[in-house]
Order: C-alpha cells, then structure tokens, then sequence
C-alpha cells in the first residue's frame, strides 16, 4: 500500500504534533501483563522520511540494508496484574498504539526500542497513570472488542478524531505462510526486527530528556494475519503531514503471552 505524500514540516511543528499526541515522563514502577492478542499492522518507510517523526535524539532502525525503517499500529487487548511487587486483581484493557522502531542511547549502550507517538487504552486506571508516569504518550478512550473465534475486531473511539481507529482480522487467516508484500524472509526474520527488541523508550520536548523502558520478553510464538482491514485516521494524518511514502508490509499476530514492563526515568544523554 502507498500512501500520497505532502511536504516536510518544520521541527517546531514536529514538536507541536508530538506535545498534541501526550505527555513523557518517569515509570517510577515495573509493570507485568498478560496479552489475550495484539495485532500489529506494519509500514515500511525510507529512513531519510522516517527521520522526520522521530526527535533527533532518537536514532531509528533499519530493516537489514533495505533503506526502510517501520512503522506500525497495535492494536491489542492484554491484563495488567502485578504493579511493582504488588498483585493485583487482574485489570483488563484494550489498547491501540502507534510505533516506530528505533534505536536509543543511554551511556555507552545503544538499545533497540520502539517508540511511541500515541497510546490510547480503555482502561481508566492505566490510561489516568499511563498519561502521568510513562513515554508512551497514553490516552484513556473508549473501545469496543469482538473476540469470537472466528474475527478479532478492536474499535477505539478517542476523543481527538485523529487518533480513533479499527482494525478488524480474520482468525482462519493466520498463519506462518510468508505474505507476498513483506520484506522479511519469514516469520522469524520479521519477529526479530519487528519484537525482539531491548525495549521501549521516549524523549520529552519539554525537558530536553530521554526515557529507555528494558521490557522482559518471551519467547515469541509469531505468526502473520493474511486477511486484515483496518482503519487508522492518525497513520493517515502522519504519513500525509510529514511527507511518508508508506509501503504496507505485513500484519503480525501473538496471543497468551506474558510480559514485564521495567520502571523507567527520563535522562540526558552525556555520551
């Protein structure tokens, strides 16, 4: 899929677009939850366009020696039930979120992350926490879930019209089969760019700061959704604001997966 292209805007309005998407800040605490499935729907993009969503600070990814970064929306439902130390009860939510994959600096480390521009969750707990203590940019909205076996719908009815989204899949269509328009070599190739990373990370405008968040990860059980509609206003709005020829690259599907958040605290890189 390619998408019309428009100018570059200026890095005053990159950074008017990314204080519209939330706020960054610290995670004081570790985070674990269990994912029922997430959806993640893939975009390639030339790095040199790319480069135009992602402060300078933040370094992005390459997919092998291709000239194209990713970008991409989950859509996803999971439970959160330890905070810290403490279990919880269980508290289920669902979640859209927009990603690029990057590459971040902390010391003389350099970390593969992702990086948030939205996170929208239905949950009141975690979006009114999420929204003060994450990079993740979260958002509390409203949602409507279909998990019946045979489709996976998510509905996500934002507030701000930019940032409401649908995405809907068919179940019988997935499968380790490689789709044609990936240029990943197989499932194993487009986990290992797309999910193994070291984790997630931030950078607020405001203060001039860098988040990295380490994300404990399972061994993935990945798989590709060959039969996917979706609609997102916000992958819309970006790929025609900022100027992206997107290249739709391939859906991924994960389901009854644990994982743990790390704490995380905003830092100037000194290296």
């Amino acid at each position: 899929m390619s998408i019309a292209t428009a100018p570059a805007i200026s890095p005053m309005d990159i950074r008017t677009f990314h204080e519209r998407m939330g706020r960054v800040y610290h995670q004081p605490i570790r985070v674990r939850s269990f994912t029922n499935k997430r959806f993640t729907v893939n975009f390639r993009v030339p790095l040199d366009q790319l480069r135009r969503v992602v402060p300078d600070a933040i370094e992005l990814d390459e997919i092998r020696d291709t000239g194209y970064g990713m970008f991409g929306m989950c859509a996803c439902d999971f439970w959160v039930n330890r905070l810290g130390w403490l279990p919880i009860p269980p508290v289920r939510n669902n979640d859209m979120l927009c990603r690029v994959s990057t590459k971040i600096r902390k010391g003389p480390n350099l970390y593969r992350a992702y990086y948030t521009l939205r996170s929208d969750s239905s949950s009141k707990f975690l979006g009114f926490f999420g929204r003060r203590f994450s990079h993740f940019r979260k958002h509390t909205s409203s949602f409507e879930r279909v998990d019946d076996g045979a489709q996976y719908v998510l509905r996500c009815d934002a507030d701000d019209p930019l940032c409401q989204g649908e995405l809907r899949a068919v179940m019988a269509s997935v499968s380790k089969q490689v789709p044609a328009t990936t240029a990943f070599r197989d499932v194993q190739e487009a986990t290992e760019f797309v999910f193994n990373l070291d984790g997630s990370c931030g950078y607020s405008y405001e203060r001039n700061m860098l988040s990295f968040q380490k994300i404990d990860y399972p061994t993935w059980d990945m798989y590709f959704c060959h039969e996917c509609e979706y609609k997102f206003p916000l992958v819309e709005y970006v790929s025609e604001t900022f100027g992206l020829d997107l290249e739709f690259d391939c859906v991924l599907f994960m389901q009854n997966t644990p994982q743990t958040w790390g704490s995380s605290w905003l830092y100037r890189n000194r290296m």
